[in-house]
């Protein structure tokens, strides 16, 4: 049970009682026993998301067996990390989930593993800063089909909306790139790495034409890979680089040494 709600129970009990009492004997007065208790109630239902995240600051939640193996099965970066280092990254992507809002379009709740999906890049871009939870963008919005919006009318897979502090996904690639289910770009860590840029105010190296070729041939992400998991026609070149760099790192010190120092002053990692 969330810590808000036992703390509303443990209010809402007295209070109703305390209105049996006054049912049962009307001569009995207690109207401003219940008006504190009623006020008390206001007020944690306007503050519950900081309670919850004061209480889980000091006892923090334990990672579920099935997000482990979830992550254990599905993405190897966090494979990679040392012991001390998935405890980390476990601890931080708990605390990341309940930072963000996150809101479907069809349907009353994003699914667990949707959630873990979309968070768990998130915490690989600021895995090596203490300030990780990237607190400009606190709302990711899922469609599960491509998308239009204000800004682009043609049907897309991914968008982030800086002034809003809006991150929106079609769930398909992104749960099907996660998975590893045929050839898509990372679109979750596409933009999470733009709202941490604009969070930051950071700025990212260039590519040229003959980066590019690198990309396709080294990476296996051309121009024309990006634009269709995107699903624009226009994106962040410097962007594109970073997810290459976190997703390949030491492909990207062989071919880019410079660029990689960048990124790695950038990220710390």
């Amino acid at each position: 049970m969330k810590i808000a709600k036992l703390i509303a129970l443990l209010l809402a009990t007295p209070m109703l009682i305390l209105i049996g009492l006054m049912v049962m004997d009307p001569t009995k007065d207690y109207a401003i026993f219940i008006s504190i208790f009623f006020v008390a109630l206001v007020v944690l239902y306007m503050f519950q998301p900081q309670v919850e995240w004061w209480w889980a600051q000091r006892y923090p939640p334990k990672p579920s067996p099935n997000m482990i193996k979830f992550l254990k099965e599905h993405f190897d970066y966090f494979n990679q990390l040392s012991g001390s280092d998935k405890d980390k990254f476990l601890l931080r992507l708990n605390y990341f989930i309940m930072a963000k809002e996150f809101t479907p379009k069809v349907g009353k709740e994003v699914p667990v593993p949707l959630k873990t999906m979309i968070a768990a890049e998130g915490v690989r871009v600021t895995f090596g800063l203490d300030d990780y939870l990237i607190n400009s963008h606190e709302r990711i919005v899922i469609y599960p089909h491509p998308f239009p919006s204000p800004t682009y009318k043609k049907l897309h897979h991914s968008e982030t909306f800086h002034e809003d502090g809006v991150l929106i996904f079609a769930s398909s690639p992104v749960i099907n790139q996660f998975k590893g289910v045929g050839n898509i770009f990372n679109i979750a860590l596409y933009e999470w790495i733009s709202a941490f840029a604009k969070n930051e105010n950071v700025t990212f190296p260039t590519f040229d034409d003959k980066d590019w070729k690198i990309f396709g041939l080294q990476f296996l992400t051309p121009k024309a890979l990006v634009q269709a998991s995107i699903g624009l026609p226009t994106f962040d070149e410097g962007i594109v680089g970073a997810v290459l760099y976190l997703e390949q790192k030491e492909l990207f010190k062989q071919k880019f040494p410079e660029k990689a120092k960048l990124y790695h002053q950038i990220f710390k990692q």
